[in-house]
């Protein structure tokens, strides 16, 4: 989206743990595109790429599965790196949109506005929200012009289904293979499905509105469907007749009702746009070419 936006010079910052160049391959041939490696941990090379940046979209994060397998990483990670780019961020003009996650809050009967009590079952939900924590602090006492989105299960084409995250996806690659989805625990875990497009959507205008520095806000889409009735759709729409979900033993942490209450952002004019079939059917076609 920003590449068709007049914009001057679009870097990408990343060290393909969780990624490879191929994500971005359709920005190549951008003339204003450039794809640097390295990490977020790593102040002295993030220093001077914020220095010369005008916006900040902070997206580097160690995924939940590695707070729990390498939690030393995700701290570094989602902790350390954040502080880096808050720190860089002190002595330039520079808008900082860092993305968070709906983890940081855990589960409730009800919607949960920003305010929501926060209970993180995760070593990851923990990391994301100290990170959240540093933002404030840095908006507040150093005049960082920082906002802060929590993002609430984003898919998309180019979600990686190869590992334990991006659960769309992977139930796609394995209904198209011809087997059944495995569904963790109960199956009742809610999900509120945003597609990506949609989420980029809500980042680009939280860096537009000034009223959003030093603030929170929950975006998702209305889309709201437990982890079972997601394997049996995706059955429905691409399986063969008879497939039924496979049952796996419950996962550790999970959060059963991450449900947001979007209207804070909804004032600021944001509706999620895109139809929860239509994001399956681009994610089924995605999958299906690779």
């Amino acid at each position: 989206m920003l590449s068709t936006q007049g914009v001057r010079r679009l870097v990408v910052f990343d060290n393909y743990v969780a990624s490879t160049p191929n994500n971005v391959a359709q920005l190549a041939a951008c003339p204003c595109f450039e794809l640097i490696a390295g990490d977020v941990r790593d102040y002295d090379v993030v220093a001077p790429l914020v220095a010369n940046s005008d916006f900040v979209f902070h997206l580097a994060a160690s995924k939940l599965v590695v707070s729990d397998k390498r939690p030393r990483v995700d701290l570094e990670s989602n902790i350390i790196g954040t502080f880096n780019i808050l720190q860089a961020a002190k002595d330039c003009d520079v808008r900082v949109v860092y993305t968070s996650t709906g983890s940081v809050l855990g589960s409730s009967d009800v919607p949960m506005a920003e305010d929501h009590a926060q209970n993180p079952t995760t070593l990851y939900g923990i990391s994301k929200l100290t990170a959240e924590k540093y933002c404030i602090f840095h908006a507040r006492e150093f005049g960082v012009k920082v906002s802060i989105l929590r993002y609430f299960h984003v898919f998309g084409p180019r979600q990686d289904y190869a590992g334990e995250a991006g659960v769309i996806n992977i139930f796609l690659s394995r209904v198209l293979q011809g087997q059944p989805p495995i569904v963790f625990g109960t199956g009742e875990q809610i999900r509120c499905f945003t597609y990506v497009i949609d989420s980029v959507a809500a980042t680009l205008l939280l860096a537009t509105k000034d009223e959003t520095v030093g603030e929170v806000y929950n975006v998702a889409s209305k889309t709201r469907m437990s982890v079972r009735e997601l394997a049996e759709l995706v059955i429905q729409q691409y399986g063969p007749e008879g497939m039924v979900p496979e049952i796996g033993p419950a996962r550790r942490g999970e959060n059963f009702r991450p449900i947001p209450d979007t209207t804070k952002i909804e004032r600021l004019g944001f509706q999620a746009q895109v139809p929860f079939l239509v994001g399956l059917e681009l994610c089924k076609q995605w999958v299906e070419e690779q």
